[in-house]
């Protein structure tokens, strides 16, 4: 299955901590760690690690990290050929604390991520053509994911947008998203509607409503929640020993892409995904953490 990836490269610097410091707090025997990551680069290894045909558009900096991070990509066997390097800025960087319970929070310097434009992406039209879905988040700028959207629904392609960092999304765009990923902290901020553990289904009827026809709400420890016109599922998460959530959305995504590729979004698809985020959240790192297809299926056909 062909997958098409447009998103953000960053560089992950990682503190592991005790505990997250208040305001003016200073915490020391941190445990650092450098490594890829991008919600972008994390969703293309993903789906590259789940069977997908992957070709990664991404802009990188005009520092160092750039040459690895594309050699990097190539390893996993993702097409690295519509990669572009902004000489005005340094590649995406997150800074990353990370709770020895496994909790994780994330800020963002974008660098050359936000340097991704359409006219910077001249062959979209046929990589779209080419892609049997397209997957996008809300590292790169906005106009540019809803242009990609826009291309992709005009072409009947199917495109999963996941909103974070969380955004408003305007209804145009809206109408060219056909599965809309979100944890409970952007769906309630896209809805408008705040989540309290019980209003689930009352949120995802806002985001339908609001044009997004199939609705999936990850909510961590209590699994994964679709709606679409007809239908819900609830599927709930796996009982595992967290050590590390950053890239668990992540894999979700890149696993959901593929299985939605070539089928509907259904139960099984949803399954799918929600064993390979469950298998993330046993490691530390980002894309260090992203399981392979082999590890997903022996986890499925033994449980």
């Amino acid at each position: 299955m062909k997958v098409l990836v447009a998103g953000s490269s960053n560089v992950d610097l990682v503190a592991r901590v005790k505990k997250f410091p208040t305001p003016g707090e200073t915490i020391g025997g941190a445990r650092f760690m450098r490594n890829l990551g991008g919600k972008g680069a994390n969703q293309a290894v993903a789906a590259a690690r789940m069977g997908g045909d992957v070709t990664f558009v991404t802009s990188l900096g005009n520092d160092a990290y750039a040459g690895s991070i594309r050699e990097a990509f190539a390893r996993e066997g993702i097409e690295t050929g519509h990669i572009t390097e902004d000489q005005a800025n340094p590649t995406g960087t997150a800074i990353i604390l990370v709770t020895d319970s496994g909790e994780n929070c994330i800020v963002v310097a974008p660098g050359a991520n936000s340097s991704l434009t359409p006219d910077t992406i001249p062959c979209i039209d046929t990589l779209i053509d080419e892609a049997d879905i397209i997957v996008l988040q809300a590292e790169i700028p906005y106009g540019t994911n809803k242009f990609i959207a826009q291309k992709a629904f005009s072409k009947g392609k199917k495109v999963l947008f996941n909103p974070a960092p969380a955004c408003h999304i305007d209804p145009e765009f809206m109408k060219a998203i056909s599965i809309l990923v979100v944890n409970e902290t952007e769906a309630s901020f896209i809805s408008g509607i705040r989540y309290d553990c019980l209003n689930i289904e009352e949120i995802a009827d806002a985001l339908i409503r609001a044009g997004a026809p199939e609705v999936v709400i990850t909510l961590g420890s209590q699994g994964v929640y679709m709606k679409n016109s007809t239908s819900a599922v609830m599927i709930p998460a796996r009982k595992v020993d967290v050590v590390d959530t950053t890239a668990a959305g992540d894999t979700f995504c890149g696993a959901l892409a593929v299985m939605c590729a070539g089928r509907d979004l259904d139960r099984k698809a949803l399954e799918f995904a929600n064993t390979a985020a469950s298998l993330t959240v046993t490691k530390a790192g980002a894309i260090s953490s992203i399981p392979y297809l082999d590890e997903v299926k022996k986890l499925i056909s033994t449980t």
